[in-house]
């Protein structure tokens, strides 16, 4: 088994590349939001409504560490292109749901084909890789990093 070190160039080869994937990542989203026209923070938190249901604004604000006016204005936005309705929520009279239109279900459709077949063709060109050990790498990587960013935001005055 190998043993891994920050000073292992090998650790520093993985995190560019998996820095290049994240920008690569992210000029596919900002493209996707381009031709759906809306923003790129519209895109992920429709794609979290999309992937987990309806939630709050609130819940949307904790995800993508916006404030609940920000939310709002992306919301507001969201339902003006057709992606998002808000509803009463039936366990807060005081608070609303915001949820996938039809529209919006299509467009991340669409958004996730697509996405789907650029990571296809990447692991076509590698054969012989451990899908189970990249999945494990970037969902173990993705939680680490919102951890770390978690306590760095916590630990600020």
């Amino acid at each position: 088994m190998t043993t891994v070190s920050d000073e292992d160039p090998t650790v520093r080869s993985v995190s560019l590349a998996l820095q290049r994937l994240t920008l690569g990542w992210d000029r596919h989203r900002e493209a996707v939001a381009d031709e759906l026209g809306v923003g790129t923070t519209e895109i992920v938190a429709l794609g979290f409504l999309y992937l987990d249901g309806p939630h709050t604004p609130t819940d949307i604000g904790n995800l993508q560490n916006l404030t609940s006016g920000s939310v709002t204005a992306l919301l507001d936005r969201l339902e003006a292109a057709a992606f998002v309705a808000r509803s009463h929520n039936p366990d807060d009279r005081r608070s609303v749901l915001a949820t996938v239109t039809p529209a919006g279900r299509h467009a991340m459709q669409w958004y996730y084909e697509r996405l789907d077949k650029i990571v296809g063709d990447a692991l076509e060109r590698v054969p012989d890789i451990a899908i189970g050990d990249v999945i494990t790498l970037a969902n173990l990587g993705g939680e680490l990093l919102s951890e770390h960013a978690r306590e760095a935001k916590q630990s600020r005055p």
